[in-house]
């Protein structure tokens, strides 16, 4: 637990026998005239501690573990209160039938109304330490809400920093310019479009980053002109197939197509002896989108695996379903879930 139920624990002990002693046991010396009223009062308040803070401890943790979230609240406290208050009248009885029976105090005490302060006395207690424990709760979720979204803005600025390092690298700039440079000797319009798509690319990096998520249209429309690039660079050896009617009507994490349309060419070989097809598909049954390409593994090509675990570590900041890996020897595929755009 991010606060320690331990220190919890122990304290809440000595903070409940410090109010119940104080509050319920002093006026013992000044209205009964029972022997050893210390020693007495000192074991009354311990047993009674026990039995409220053990149980009522119990119960508010093994609810909370079994039903967490806010969408659980009234359903775990109907629960916990169905519990607790019959077992706090259990305990008014069982007090005043143990105390009669032993006769602590001198003074008859199996009586309706005693009965009913000593039930009153339990549940008070039992309410204070189950508002405790509620009050307990609502902090952790808001600390383990703040350390999400502090790790989820850390890993978009890491990806933003990933993504860009990645694009301008040297051999990206060699290659790109190395195209511009051939385009511009060989067809002047071409190469206008070319350097327009590559600002694009560089502006949507920038931008993009910024958004938790982003509309599948526009990252579509990202991907098609980030694919534009590399099938400049590779003529014949490239090819993408696409199936994402309703696109407008989804949302996912930026770079999200990007990432993985960018391993597939780096992973495999392309070329024009073995070309390499990427498919994007959308299911719109599973809400998830699909992309999958033939396996061709280069040889000697580092796998780090950076932008799989990047992506898999923001969907789960997100609360979102996993991606899913589907490979074999014909094929590496990869989908990952999509959310409906808010109207």
């Amino acid at each position: 637990m991010l606060i320690g139920e331990k220190k919890v624990r122990l304290y809440g002990y000595l903070a409940f026998a410090v109010l119940f002693y104080c509050f319920f046991m002093l006026d013992m010396f000044f209205n009964v005239q029972a022997k050893n009223l210390l020693a007495k009062t000192l074991i009354v308040t311990i047993a009674f501690t026990i039995l409220v803070w053990e149980p009522v401890r119990f119960v508010a943790l093994q609810t909370y573990k079994r039903r967490k979230g806010i969408q659980h609240n009234s359903k775990r406290r109907a629960i916990v209160a169905a519990i607790l208050i019959p077992y706090g009248f259990l305990l008014g009885f069982a007090r005043i039938f143990i105390e009669g029976k032993l006769n602590l105090w001198g003074v008859p005490v199996m009586t309706i109304p005693i009965f009913l302060l000593f039930t009153g006395i339990t549940l008070l207690f039992i309410l204070l330490e189950v508002s405790f424990y509620e009050i307990m709760f609502y902090i952790q979720r808001w600390q383990a809400t703040q350390i999400e979204a502090n790790e989820l803005k850390k890993l978009n600025l890491q990806m933003q920093f990933d993504s860009l390092k990645v694009q301008i690298q040297p051999h990206f700039l060699f290659n790109t310019l190395n195209t511009l440079i051939g385009l511009i000797e060989k067809d002047q319009k071409r190469a206008i479009h070319f350097t327009e798509d590559l600002a694009y690319v560089y502006r949507y990096l920038l931008e993009a980053n910024e958004c938790t998520l982003i509309s599948l249209e526009e990252e579509l429309k990202f991907a098609r002109i980030y694919f534009s690039l590399l099938k400049t660079r590779y003529p014949e050896g490239l090819f993408l197939e696409e199936a994402m009617e309703e696109a407008a009507r989804f949302q996912v994490p930026p770079l999200s197509l990007q990432i993985l349309i960018e391993n597939a060419v780096k992973h495999n070989a392309v070329t024009r002896a073995e070309p390499l097809f990427i498919n994007i598909w959308l299911n719109k049954q599973e809400e998830r989108v699909v992309i999958r390409n033939n396996y061709q593994p280069k040889n000697r090509v580092l796998r780090s695996g950076h932008g799989l675990q990047h992506l898999k570590k923001k969907f789960q900041l997100l609360a979102l379903p996993g991606i899913v890996i589907d490979s074999n020897q014909q094929y590496f595929s990869v989908s990952f879930p999509v959310l409906k755009a808010s109207l």
